[in-house]
């Protein structure tokens, strides 16, 4: 068995149909079904139910397929770099970013820059699934986003715990005090960052609104950070958000502390475990240097 037969198999198990497989490939029919068979008696397991209309995968095949998939992305990365003559002359890395986090990536990069300025970076932005995502399929290189990360495919290493953080108008009486308790936020408008209603920590500020008998009253859900600033500077509306969403606030607004005692979400930087391009591993630990949360 060598890797064409990962690439036929994978082919097969993406079309569910050894015919589109075979076209895809440039083969005909009879011979990919051929190296299918091979394969499955070298492993001594089924990986495919077949069907009038094409195949399925079993329990095994599945199984195989999780195990393969990194390798080949990382195989047609391999190819797509050493085919692009540009690559031989720059370093050519996809980072995903929360996009709450552009100015302390920026750091980072400018770093990098005073060493090499043929490094090229293209950035995508996203929420912390869409990050994780992008990371793990090969899309993007290396990441930042929320934690949890359910994906034993990828590694993380923690940047820090960002607090959670009430952001005001100037002239809101809120903004007077030193910081905001959840009696203080009764009856008040609410605007939160939607990404942040999937963590844990919106439980938690969940429950300590209803401990003072404040049922939360939230009238809207933006998916950036300078939306919610935004929506609060000209608006009726309390933002609660990530402190590092919006510790560069805009004029006009005044971001606070909730509670007595911090909620918090923390946030890494991840990549993927099968990891060994230099240029990532060294951008990771330039990440953990400048892009920590204190």
């Amino acid at each position: 068995m060598d890797f064409r037969n990962f690439k036929y198999f994978e082919a097969v198990a993406r079309f569910g149909n050894i015919t589109k497989a075979a076209a895809e490939l440039n083969m005909s029919q009879p011979p990919l079904s051929q190296q299918i068979q091979s394969m499955e008696n070298e492993m001594g397991v089924k990986l495919f139910e077949r069907h009038k209309k094409g195949v399925v995968l079993t329990e095994e095949g599945k199984l195989l397929l999780q195990k393969i998939s990194p390798l080949l992305r990382q195989y047609d990365e391999v190819l797509n770099y050493v085919s692009d003559p540009q690559n031989l002359m720059m370093g050519n890395i996809t980072v995903a970013i929360m996009s709450s986090f552009s100015a302390s990536l920026s750091v980072a990069l400018a770093n990098i820059w005073k060493d090499d300025l043929n490094m090229h970076f293209s950035i995508k932005e996203g929420n912390s699934n869409a990050v994780a995502s992008l990371v793990l399929s090969g899309e993007a290189h290396i990441g930042i986003a929320r934690l949890p990360i359910h994906h034993l495919e990828l590694n993380y290493s923690i940047l820090g715990n960002d607090p959670i953080r009430v952001v005001v108008r100037k002239d809101d009486p809120l903004a007077e005090k030193e910081k905001i308790l959840p009696k203080d936020l009764k009856e008040r408008p609410l605007i939160l960052i939607r990404a942040s209603t999937t963590h844990s920590a919106f439980t938690q500020i969940v429950q300590r609104l209803e401990e003072t008998k404040t049922k939360p009253n939230i009238i809207a859900h933006t998916e950036t950070s300078s939306t919610l600033l935004k929506l609060v500077k000209t608006g009726p509306g309390v933002g609660l958000a990530p402190h590092s969403a919006v510790y560069q606030v805009e004029e006009g607004l005044k971001v606070l502390p909730f509670g007595e005692s911090d909620i918090y979400i923390p946030t890494a930087v991840i990549w993927r475990k099968n990891e060994t391009n230099p240029v990532i591993i060294n951008l990771k630990n330039l990440i953990n240097k400048y892009c920590m949360i204190k």
